[in-house]
C-alpha cells in the first residue's frame, strides 16, 4: 500500500491539514501507516512488527528530529487488544507526535525501543508489569515496582481484579456523570 493510499484509508487529508503528518508520512515511506488527529497531535498506528523501523525512521529524519522519548506506556483496549503508546518530541523542531503498536491479547509481544532511546528502559520495564508486555530484547527486564514472583496479575489491566473497586473508591469524589 502506498503512503497516499494509507493516508485516504486512515483519515480524510483534510481532517490532517496544519499537521506533521506529510512529513511523518514522507518519513515513514515503506512502512505501514495510519494517521489521525488527536487533540494535541497526530496519532500514528504502526504495525508491531514495523515499529522499530518507524521509531528509528521518525528519530533519524533531519526534519522530524524526534529525539526526545517523553513517555512510553499502553493502553488496555479490553477484547480488543493492547496499544503500546511512544510519545515523541522534537526539542529542535519543538513538535509532537504519537505513536501506537496494538498487540493482540493472545500475543503481547513487541521489540524493545532501547535500541532507538535508552530512556525507554524504564519505560518498558513499567509498562511490562503494569500491562503484561514483554519487550523483545530488552536489556534489563529486572521489575521495578511489583515483587519478582508476581508475574499473573497487571495493576493497569481493566481485568485486574481490583479494577472495579478502584472505580467505585472513586465514587463521590466530586466528579458529575457529566464530567466522566
Amino acid at each position: 500500500m502506498t503512503s497516499e493510499e494509507t493516508t485516504e484509508s486512515a483519515a480524510p487529508v483534510a481532517t490532517l491539514d496544519g499537521t506533521i503528518w506529510a512529513e511523518v508520512d514522507r518519513a515513514l515511506a515503506g512502512i505501514t501507516a495510519t494517521a489521525e488527529r488527536g487533540l494535541l497531535d497526530v496519532i500514528v498506528h504502526v504495525p508491531p512488527a514495523e515499529i522499530i523501523r518507524a521509531l528509528k525512521a521518525l528519530k533519524a529524519d533531519a526534519t522530524l528530529n524526534f529525539d526526545y522519548l517523553r513517555s512510553l506506556t499502553a493502553v488496555d483496549n479490553e477484547e480488543d487488544g493492547i496499544d503500546v503508546v511512544y510519545h515523541l518530541y522534537s526539542t529542535t523542531a519543538k513538535h509532537n507526535l504519537t505513536v501506537k503498536a496494538t498487540l493482540a491479547n493472545d500475543n503481547l509481544f513487541i521489540d524493545t525501543a532501547t535500541t532507538v532511546w535508552r530512556a525507554a528502559n524504564w519505560l518498558e520495564r513499567e509498562t511490562a508489569e503494569m500491562f503484561g508486555v514483554r519487550f523483545n530484547g530488552h536489556p534489563d527486564p529486572r521489575t521495578l515496582l511489583m515483587p519478582e514472583d508476581m508475574d499473573d496479575t497487571f495493576p493497569l489491566r481493566k481485568d485486574h481484579p481490583l479494577a472495579e473497586i478502584e472505580v467505585l473508591q472513586g465514587e463521590g469524589m466530586g466528579y458529575s456523570e457529566e464530567d466522566q
